[in-house]
């Protein structure tokens, strides 16, 4: 075999894995764990004492939070999936109906994530007092960009 050909060879088997790789990488991203409609919990940890928060308080969130995080995470982490998974449907051409399937399923789990969120944002409502709550909002509205 002439040195041209072994050359090409390997190009296009490099070429083939490297290709391979981008797919691959391409498959799911961080960012597609959705974000999310309203995101107020870490508000409340950051600005803890700006709140006046109390001890009751404090505590009723921590207990949130540890019951509530479980969920939440696997249910990113499943958008992540789902997405990362239509994507390469996408991509590769999958059948109308296999994509089509796909994309219920991102939105059903991002309905998921969005009822999560709505349920720590009543969990909030119902611990903190109406001005802490109020003031809870304007820092989150003023974060937003």
């Amino acid at each position: 075999m002439n040195r041209s050909l072994v050359f090409l060879c390997r190009a296009v088997m490099a070429l083939g894995l490297l290709t391979l790789g981008n797919v691959a990488m391409a498959k799911s991203v961080p960012a597609d764990q959705g974000l999310p409609v309203v995101e107020l919990m870490p508000l409340v940890i950051k600005h803890e004492a700006d709140l006046q928060l109390s001890t009751e308080q404090i505590q009723a969130l921590a207990d949130y939070r540890k019951q509530a995080m479980p969920g939440r995470i696997s249910v990113q982490k499943k958008i992540q999936t789902l997405r990362g998974e239509l994507r390469m449907a996408l991509l590769e051409g999958k059948p109308a109906a296999e994509r089509e399937a796909l994309m219920r399923q991102v939105a059903d789990a991002e309905i998921e994530h969005f009822q999560g969120r709505e349920r720590c944002v009543e969990q909030l409502r119902k611990t903190l007092s109406a001005g802490q709550f109020a003031q809870l909002s304007q820092l989150y509205l003023g974060g937003l960009r």
